[in-house]
């Protein structure tokens, strides 16, 4: 099982796709098509066509909507890899009102440690990318990450960086 654990903001959307003349254009009624750069989402199905890879949202966008939800909207802005769960949210919200304080990497390895079974035991040699545009993974999690710049999101070297890891 290959799996490409996906954040959003940042990878999908980023700083010169809300610049862009093109993001302007977009009709107001057709308001989540203003948070996904096409260039990007084309590269993400770049990635799980060559790799038939699935997809894990790690995004942040998991605590707004339910995963059917979440799915609905990936696909309405053209996302066609399959989708087949989300990391669990670990917050510390009972102490302090700041969201994130444990690291996504703790989640992603949860998500993984969970479906041990389906990866064939085989944690350390699992075949998976983390594409995000935060630092917060955990040490044995580094050879799998890759650092997506939030002010380009994915670009062709990051696809083929990706490919490489999920080959």
């Amino acid at each position: 099982m290959k799996i490409i654990f996906l954040d959003i903001d940042g990878v999908l959307n980023h700083t010169l796709w809300f610049q862009s003349e093109e993001r302007k254009l977009i009709s107001p009624e057709n308001s989540r098509a203003i948070w996904f750069d096409p260039k990007s989402v084309a590269l993400l199905n770049e990635l799980t066509d060559a790799t038939k890879a699935y997809i894990v949202i790690s995004s942040s966008w998991r605590e707004g909507y339910p995963l059917e939800e979440l799915v609905a909207i990936l696909e309405s802005q053209g996302v066609t890899g399959e989708i087949i769960d989300q990391t669990p949210s670990f917050t510390f919200k009972q102490i302090t009102p700041v969201p994130y304080l444990v690291p996504r990497g703790c989640e992603i390895q949860a998500w993984l440690e969970q479906h041990r079974e389906e990866l064939a035991d085989r944690l350390a040699n699992a075949k998976y990318v983390i594409l995000d545009d935060q630092s917060d993974m955990l040490l044995c999690q580094q050879r799998n990450f890759l650092k997506v710049d939030p002010w380009c999101g994915l670009t062709p070297t990051i696809i083929e960086k990706a490919k490489t890891l999920l080959w």
